[in-house]
C-alpha cells in the first residue's frame, strides 16, 4: 500500500513537471516565434546560398527580429504557400513569389496589403524600378513589395562582333538586322550569329518588342498575327544557317567561340565570368526596333499571405528588414541579378558588375517590361514546349498557335 501510493505520489509530480516543461518550451518558442521572421523561397543552390549570405549580415546587426530563410524548390513552394495559407498553420511571415504570381494569388484573397505599414518608411514608389514596384501593385494597393530582378539580356563575344559586325555593338543595342547580317558574314566560318536557348524568352522579348499583347479585354491571347511575325524570324535565322539547331548546348557553343551572339539571362553571370579565351561584354536582348527598345524581366516580390498568427509589431520588422535590403543587397545580386532598389546605384561594387546597365541609365530603365498579363504563365508553358517543332517546320506556325491557345483557354476556365 504505501508502495503504491509512493509511486502515485511520484507519478504526480512527474506529470506536474512534466506540464511545467511543456508550457515553457511553448513560452520560449512563442516567444521564439515573435522574435524571428520567417522566410520562404523558391530559390535554392548557389543562388540561394548568397541570400542566406545576406541575411547573416542582416542578422549580425542585431534587428529586433531577425531573418530565418527556408529554401525549397518553386514548385515545391507554391504547393506548401497554398497548404498552409488555406489550414492558417505555419505561414511564413514573407513569401519571396514571381511577377506574374502576385496578381493570381490575391485573385486567390490569399495576400494581405503591405500599405498600412509603410508609412514612415522608405519602402515606397520613389526608392524602386518604377515598372518593379507596380508589379506588387493590385487595384490600388500594393500586395507586392519587390526583391530583385532577373532579366533575358545578350552575351556578345568582342573579338566576333569585331571580325563578322564591325560597329554593331557601339550603342549597346544589337538589332535582328545587324544579326542577320554578321550571320551571313561568319557562316562560311562555321560561326553562328545567334544562340537560341530558352524558347519562351527569346519569344517573349520579340513578341513584345513587335508589339505584341498577351491579353486582350482581360482574357490570354497568343493566336494572332504578331505571334506569327515573331516566330517567322527565328524560322529565318535557323533556316539560313545563322542559328543553332535543336539540342545544340548553345552556352559551350558560345564559351568555345561558336557564336556571336547569345540572348540569355542576367543569372549566367557566374558561368560567363569562367570564360578566358575571349573578352565578353553584356547588353540588351536583341532588338527589332532599335530606336524602342523592349527589355523583357521578371522581379520576385516580397508577400505577405494571411494569417491570423502574425503581430503588427512582427510585420513592422519584416518592413525594416526590406528597408535595409535597399542598400545592403550585394551578397544576393552576385549570382546576376540586378537590385530593384535604386539605392544599390550609391554601390561602386555594383556599378561595376555588368548587369549594372539596366539601372544606372534612364533609357535602360525605362526599356524593362514585366508581363503580369492573366494566364501569361500559361502561354509562356505552351510556346516554350512547341517552339523548336514550329522553328524546325514540323509544324505550321498558325496550326501551332491555335493549339496553344485553345490549351491556355481550357486552363484559364479549369
Amino acid at each position: 500500500m504505501k508502495k503504491y501510493k509512493f509511486l502515485l505520489v511520484f507519478a504526480l509530480i512527474a506529470s506536474l513537471m512534466l506540464a511545467a516543461c511543456s508550457k515553457e518550451s511553448e513560452k520560449a518558442s512563442s516567444e521564439s516565434g515573435k522574435k524571428e521572421i520567417l522566410m520562404w523561397s523558391g530559390t535554392t543552390g548557389p543562388d540561394g546560398d548568397l541570400i542566406q549570405k545576406n541575411i547573416d549580415q542582416y542578422n549580425a546587426t542585431n534587428p529586433d527580429y531577425k531573418v530565418k530563410l527556408v529554401k525549397m524548390k518553386g514548385d515545391v513552394l507554391g504547393n506548401k504557400l497554398a497548404t498552409v495559407t488555406r489550414s492558417g498553420k505555419g505561414v511564413p511571415d514573407i513569401a519571396m513569389i514571381a511577377s506574374e504570381s502576385v496578381s493570381t494569388y490575391n485573385s486567390q484573397k490569399m495576400l494581405e496589403p503591405w500599405d498600412q505599414y509603410l508609412d514612415g518608411t522608405k519602402v515606397n514608389a520613389e526608392s524602386y524600378l518604377e515598372e518593379a514596384w507596380n508589379v506588387g501593385t493590385v487595384d490600388g494597393k500594393q500586395y507586392g513589395l519587390p526583391a530583385t530582378m532577373g532579366s533575358w539580356v545578350m552575351y556578345y563575344n568582342k573579338d566576333l562582333v569585331d571580325k563578322y559586325a564591325p560597329g554593331a555593338a557601339d550603342d549597346n543595342v544589337i538589332t535582328y538586322e545587324e544579326i542577320e547580317k554578321a550571320g551571313a558574314a561568319a557562316k562560311a566560318d562555321g560561326i553562328l550569329a545567334y544562340g537560341f536557348s530558352w524558347p519562351m524568352q527569346n519569344f517573349n522579348n520579340l513578341y513584345l518588342q513587335m508589339g505584341g499583347k498577351f491579353a486582350e479585354g482581360g482574357k490570354p491571347t497568343i493566336d494572332n498575327e504578331t505571334a506569327v511575325a515573331a516566330f517567322e524570324e527565328f524560322k529565318k535565322l535557323e533556316e539560313k544557317g545563322y542559328m543553332n539547331k535543336k539540342g545544340e548546348d548553345t552556352t559551350k557553343l558560345f564559351k568555345n567561340g561558336k557564336v556571336i551572339f547569345l540572348p540569355e539571362g542576367t543569372w549566367m553571370l557566374a558561368e560567363m565570368s569562367k570564360i578566358t579565351n575571349f573578352k565578353w561584354a553584356e547588353t540588351f536582348t536583341p532588338q527589332w526596333d532599335a530606336t524602342n527598345i523592349v527589355q523583357g524581366s521578371g522581379a520576385d516580390q516580397f508577400a505577405m499571405f494571411k494569417s491570423k498568427e502574425r503581430s503588427e509589431e512582427k510585420i513592422k520588422g519584416t518592413v525594416k528588414f526590406i528597408e535595409w535590403l535597399q542598400s545592403n543587397q550585394l551578397e544576393w545580386i552576385k549570382s546576376g541579378a540586378n537590385p530593384t532598389a535604386l539605392g544599390m546605384l550609391d554601390n561602386e561594387e555594383y556599378t561595376k558588375m555588368p548587369q549594372s546597365f539596366l539601372l544606372k541609365s534612364d533609357q535602360a530603365r525605362d526599356a524593362v517590361t514585366i508581363v503580369t498579363d492573366p494566364g501569361s504563365s500559361y502561354i509562356f508553358g505552351e510556346v516554350d514546349a512547341a517552339a523548336w517543332d514550329v522553328i524546325s517546320g514540323k509544324v505550321e506556325i498558325k496550326d501551332s498557335l491555335k493549339k496553344i491557345q485553345q490549351t491556355v483557354n481550357d486552363k484559364m476556365n479549369q
